[in-house]
């Protein structure tokens, strides 16, 4: 199924409500987050009792008639965005469906690695990354520094220059100590099982810090 727009007044209800009203009357929303623009939802069959994901990829504009767009998946599509709360995925029934498995694998994964960062990464901290990183100057590298101001977000910096690179804390493979030796992450872990899945280089724009 492709993208639905329409007009959608933003502050008039909340995506639980939204969505909840386009389900057959069948099936109930008993658990839900949005996470990035994905509302994810477990959805209770109340005829079976089963429980399944659902998600809508969302999409805000300026367009005075079709400022809302939505696309809709379930879990055996295996969707491509796999950060759903924990308290979706523990709502979840057991399934067979290869699809849903590895869907439901892909967010547990996600899960470890952000608890593991936020237990164990501090400000000062050296990182690796799964893979090298090219800048707009040429520089490559794939370490750097992890630094945090007051309550603001964490960012990598190398050398001198803060470094804009989405998405990075899904892609540290180790935190490096201070004697040279190197912690591995979830992600780590599974890319040293795995060494064929490394992803590719990517670009990154470093910028003044």
């Amino acid at each position: 199924m492709g993208w639905t727009s329409y007009r959608r007044d933003k502050n008039a209800e909340t995506n639980e409500v939204h969505f909840a009203k386009k389900l057959d009357n069948r099936y109930k929303i008993i658990a839900h987050g949005t996470v990035e623009g994905v509302f994810y939802a477990a959805v209770r069959d109340q005829t079976t009792s089963e429980v399944t994901a659902f998600i809508a990829l969302t999409r805000w504009t300026n367009d005075p008639d079709y400022n809302f767009s939505y696309k809709d998946l379930d879990e055996n599509c295996g969707p491509g965005d796999h950060k759903a709360p924990k308290s979706v995925l523990n709502a979840l029934t057991p399934t067979t469906n290869e699809y849903a498995l590895a869907w439901r694998a892909q967010c547990r994964a996600h899960h470890a690695q952000r608890d593991f960062l936020r237990r164990h990464l501090k400000p000062g901290a050296q990182v690796r990354l799964t893979h090298t990183l090219t800048f707009t100057n040429g520089t490559r590298s794939d370490t750097f520094i992890y630094a945090r101001r007051d309550r603001a977000p964490g960012f990598l910096v190398l050398g001198r220059s803060r470094c804009r690179v989405p998405n990075w804390r899904d892609s540290v493979a180790a935190l490096i100590t201070p004697d040279h030796r190197e912690i591995l992450t979830p992600v780590g872990q599974q890319q040293t099982n795995q060494p064929a899945a490394m992803p590719t280089a990517e670009t990154a724009t470093p910028s003044a810090a």
